[in-house]
């Protein structure tokens, strides 16, 4: 599915860019997996903490009232990374892989946030499955085909 998106993205000349928290890179891994993504994909952040988000451009203010875990939080991680890498098309990804967060008591196993910035058009989703009997991995693959799904819905309707 990403190779299609790729080829999609290439074929299109629109670029695409990531912020990513409990995919841990993996979104941008996969863009770079397919040849010729150089084309198309300046470069993604992974922000696994959250001042570091906050260093690359995240409000503080929206971290502080909506949570990490929000839909808020990956908005605003989608529009930096369109705005920091001057990308058609952003993503921003936030969420749970496996088990509670203990710094933060709104995180729910098994529930992500991710929101796909078109130009100025936001797209927000939520994710929640049950995901106790998947390792780590599979749980930021899940995510990520997720991800993918919705992006290819999108451009298919542009």
């Amino acid at each position: 599915m990403i190779e299609s998106i790729v080829k999609e993205l290439i074929k299109r000349n629109w670029t695409i860019s990531t912020m990513e928290s409990c995919t841990g890179g993996l979104l941008s891994s996969m863009i770079t997996d397919v040849p010729g993504a150089s084309a198309v994909f300046p470069g993604g952040f992974v922000t696994y903490l959250n001042e570091v988000k906050v260093m690359m451009g995240v409000d503080k203010a929206v971290i502080e009232q909506y949570g990490v875990y929000s839909g808020e939080c990956a908005r605003a991680m989608a529009s930096t990374a369109g705005e920091r890498f001057r990308t058609k098309i952003a993503i921003g990804i936030t969420g749970t892989t496996g088990n509670p967060d203990p710094n933060n008591k709104d995180s729910v196993i098994g529930q992500a946030f991710f929101c796909i910035q078109i130009d100025d058009k936001r797209y927000d989703y939520e994710i929640n499955e049950k995901i106790e009997s998947l390792s780590r991995h599979e749980i930021k693959e899940l995510y990520a085909n997720r991800v993918w799904e919705a992006l290819q819905q999108l451009i298919a309707g542009k």
